[in-house]
């Protein structure tokens, strides 16, 4: 089995994912805070807006694995946002219709790793990636519609900058039931109660969201998270719990449940250097992933040299019927002020699948901001 992230992230994605905003590079801007774009076009009518963004990556599987060679990827992901409140209507009113285009060769099929060095590999598709409708009611937010679960639960904005899919959203969740995440967001109704700052997240999803006919006919997903983030130290916390119920006719298991943690932390002194930790657990009796423990560092403004870059170094461990580690090296470089950013990026797959040779992977992927 495999699975998918994602912005931070993602995105994470974050790392692209269905969502813009989970995409790796969602942060790209000129330094007067606006994001650069390739395609000269006026900017939308007040109330409206557009995005598109293009990512491409190719990864060579130089040793060990399943098979040297590479593969590549290729996401472009349009979005169109409609504020109510800044046409005129009423306030506190949120559209959201994203598009994606997946062209991929798979990368994993060299590694063989159940991780997945890249966070794009996904079957071709075309699609409607979101398509949602928010509303907020003072503090609080009531969402629905087509959404990508990891848009918003299970977020580690540290952690986004890797490429690897386990950074994103926890494998102990998406290696072991379907979830409404990259390439396959679903159906759902989910709420935020509570400031950005110190906020619960509760949702429940379709239970298979690669039949978006099905809606709850084929079991559903629920989810909930408490957030606690200081904005003064950018100390971040989150714990999350989720219970799967599927029909018999779906295989086992037709009841399953998980919990996850992230963690992020500014180092002392160095508020551009974040250190984060992710958590997941579920059932090891009926799951293939029921441990997974995540490590890494993201600097922000590596030196005055390359004050602009973005450098990370991260370890994810998966531990079940499967023992898996991957290790990854990458860095954002962004280019042509940040309509481009290059990112390369090394990982190295202990046991692939827990049978297969340690594995040496090399990646570069390129991110553009197209409007």
């Amino acid at each position: 089995m495999k699975w998918r992230h994602g912005l931070a992230g993602t995105v994470g994605l974050v790392s692209i994912t269905a969502t813009l905003s989970l995409m790796p590079v969602s942060g790209l801007a000129q330094p007067g805070g606006e994001a650069s774009r390739l395609i000269p076009l006026p900017s939308p009518h007040k109330g409206l807006n557009f995005s598109l963004h293009w990512d491409s990556d190719i990864y060579a599987n130089v040793d060990g694995g399943v098979r040297r060679g590479y593969a590549t990827d290729s996401v472009l992901s349009a979005q169109f946002g409609l504020n109510t409140g800044a046409l005129g209507a009423w306030q506190g009113g949120q559209f959201v219709l994203g598009l994606q285009a997946i062209t991929s060769t798979h990368p994993s099929a060299y590694v063989g790793d159940l991780q997945t060095v890249s966070n794009l590999d996904a079957p071709n598709q075309r699609q409607v990636a979101q398509f949602w409708y928010s509303q907020a009611f003072g503090p609080n937010t009531v969402r629905e519609g087509i959404i990508d679960l990891n848009s918003f639960f299970d977020v580690t904005d540290a952690a986004s900058l890797f490429t690897n899919a386990s950074f994103g959203i926890t494998p102990t969740m998406t290696g072991d039931v379907p979830t409404e995440t990259y390439p396959n967001p679903g159906w759902g109704l989910m709420a935020q109660l509570g400031k950005n700052d110190n906020h619960w997240l509760l949702g429940i999803f379709q239970g298979n969201p690669e039949d978006r006919a099905s809606a709850l006919h084929e079991g559903a997903m629920l989810i909930a998270e408490r957030d606690w983030r200081n904005s003064t130290t950018g100390n971040h916390f989150s714990v999350g719990t989720w219970y799967r119920q599927a029909p018999e006719s779906a295989g086992p298991p037709t009841h399953d449940w998980g919990l996850y943690s992230n963690i992020e932390h500014p180092l002392s002194g160095h508020p551009d250097t974040v250190a984060f930790v992710q958590v997941g657990l579920s059932p090891a009796g009926t799951n293939q992933v029921p441990g997974y423990l995540a490590a890494g560092v993201h600097f922000d403004h590596v030196s005055p040299f390359v004050s602009e870059w973005g450098v990370g170094f991260a370890r994810a461990w998966i531990r079940g019927r499967t023992a898996e580690t991957s290790v990854e090296t990458t860095a954002l470089i962004p280019l042509d002020n940040s309509a481009f950013a290059l990112q390369p990026d090394v990982q190295y797959v202990f046991h692939p699948s827990g049978v297969n040779p340690n594995a040496l992977v090399f990646a570069l992927r390129l991110h553009m901001v197209l409007y």
